[in-house]
């Protein structure tokens, strides 16, 4: 497409410039190739396929205005604001082209395609792609379509589909994507390593290759609006696939409900509003939870590690009307945010207590001491003249212990994630004492585990039926060790 970059100041004529060399256009300045800048449309309308305008909607709407006369010849239009936030498709957006070169704009200066024929604003699927090198574009064809199939829509339905800058020679993925009909955006690196600095979920592998933690997913999620991924990172014979859903005005009018998740019934409550039909997210806020959730509510899953102000913004944004605490009953942060939060924004929340552990005749053990703190147990560890210990109950605070015993008998059973190890580490655990897992435990594992590293005491929250007390209670039994209960606290 013959096109002309067209400045009208400095500052335009810097990104004018940037423009021109990626796409091979001719650049126009004012005061250097013009003086006029509605004189020189006029006489130039008809010379070029296309314009990339460096300037405001405004002017340009009241220069072309005039010279406007058929979609089918009229050339296609663009306007970018000159610090590159939005390149808008403004003329002859299909027949003419501008939707396309709107998107090739976007992939050079990262700015936001705003693209308003029908079309295309009625769909809401994003498509990121990754794939190794030389790929065939039949292979790119099957990995978007098997991946459009799983989430339940067909390649009609995808708004447009992103890769990586690297990506932008890669003959099969740009035929691939032609041939669907579909428009591709080429993500800049800047905008990949920016999602990924509020990411846990990171591949060592990418980066060592090509300098980001990921394509797909990041892509999807940069190309949309308010998206949400609805199909994670999926491998198709070389290529991978992620799939988001924007969040549409209409869909918000109603509402939303947030679980706050980490536990059990944190998923039977999200399992009784997806069937309900009531629209909600859950949140998580380990790289755990989000995979967890996520295979089970891919178009609800929301991993963050929610603060007053982050917890604000999300409730404002999303249109949340009801926030359900199904969090663990040791954490205590987020409990007390969330209540902060929804009392301020006169947001109803609900508590969901986890049922309390009863013990009866048959769950009476005589070792069994229930303690209201961390820092307390380690003092019940001492008093017993305890050596070994195992604690269960998560990585968020293990350092009073160098205080009250030697951390070379100190064992903790956590997710196998760095995060967790990193803080175990932290705290002055032995990375031989680290025991990284990830459960359901059983009570023969958990028999197992006392047994092989001599195991004298097991340190577990009193988390009820759902959290796996009892398993280790009687593998406790089993082994005649003590068990030490850190119970619920008051306001949980």
């Amino acid at each position: 497409m013959k096109t002309a970059i067209v400045a009208i100041n400095e500052r335009g004529a810097k990104l004018a410039a940037f423009i021109a060399n990626g796409i091979g256009g001719s650049l126009r300045v004012k005061g250097t190739d013009f003086d006029s800048l509605s004189a020189w449309v006029e006489s130039n309308f008809n010379e070029y396929e296309g314009f990339v305008f460096v300037m405001s909607l405004g002017i340009v709407n009241r220069v072309i205005a005039p010279l406007i006369k058929s979609k089918y010849t009229d050339p296609a239009v663009t306007v970018i604001d000159e610090v590159s936030r939005y390149v808008i498709s403004a003329l002859s957006g299909h027949e003419g082209g501008a939707n396309r070169l709107a998107y090739l704009v976007s992939s050079i200066t990262g700015a936001s395609p705003v693209i308003t024929t029908a079309t295309e604003a009625n769909r809401v699927y994003l498509c990121g792609v990754g794939a190794r090198k030389g790929i065939s574009k039949g292979k790119v064809i099957e990995a978007i379509t098997e991946a459009a199939s799983l989430v339940g829509i067909t390649t009609k339905d995808i708004r447009g589909v992103a890769t990586a800058w690297i990506k932008d020679k890669e003959a099969g993925i740009i035929e691939g994507v032609q041939e669907l009909g579909l428009y591709l955006r080429f993500m800049p690196k800047a905008l990949i390593q920016f999602y990924y600095e509020r990411q846990a979920r990171r591949s060592p592998l990418v980066y060592k290759y090509i300098g980001v933690h990921g394509v797909c997913e990041a892509c999807a999620v940069l190309a949309g609006r308010h998206p949400v991924i609805v199909l994670k990172k999926t491998v198709f014979d070389g290529v991978t696939v992620a799939i988001a859903r924007e969040r549409l005005i209409e869909e918000e009018e109603n509402g939303a409900i947030l679980i706050l998740g980490g536990t059990n019934e944190s998923l039977l409550e999200a399992q009784r509003l997806l069937d309900s039909g009531v629209r909600f997210y859950i949140s998580t806020a380990t790289e755990y939870g989000y995979d967890h959730f996520l295979d089970k509510f891919p178009g609800n899953t929301v991993m963050e590690r929610f603060t007053e102000e982050t917890l604000t913004s999300f409730i404002i944004h999303n249109r949340i009307t009801k926030v359900i605490d199904c969090t663990h009953p040791y954490a205590e942060v987020i409990t007390q945010v969330a209540q902060v939060v929804c009392n301020r924004q006169n947001v109803e929340y609900v508590l969901r207590e986890r049922k309390g552990l009863t013990l009866d005749e048959n769950g009476h053990y005589e070792r069994l001491v229930t303690v209201s703190s961390l820092e307390e147990s380690g003092r019940v560890l001492v008093h017993l003249g305890l050596k070994r210990p195992l604690y269960t109950t998560g990585s968020k605070d293990l350092s009073f212990m160098k205080h009250l015993i030697s951390l070379e008998n100190v064992y903790v059973r956590v997710l196998p994630f760095e995060e967790s190890i990193e803080a175990c580490v932290k705290a002055g655990i032995k990375r031989s004492n680290i025991i990284a897992m990830q459960g359901p435990f059983t009570e023969e594992l958990n028999v197992a585990m006392i047994k092989q590293y001599g195991i004298d005491a097991v340190i577990t929250k009193l988390s009820g039926d759902t959290g796996g007390f009892s398993e280790k209670l009687n593998a406790a039994k089993t082994c005649g060790v003590w068990l030490i209960g850190y119970k619920q606290r008051g306001n949980k």
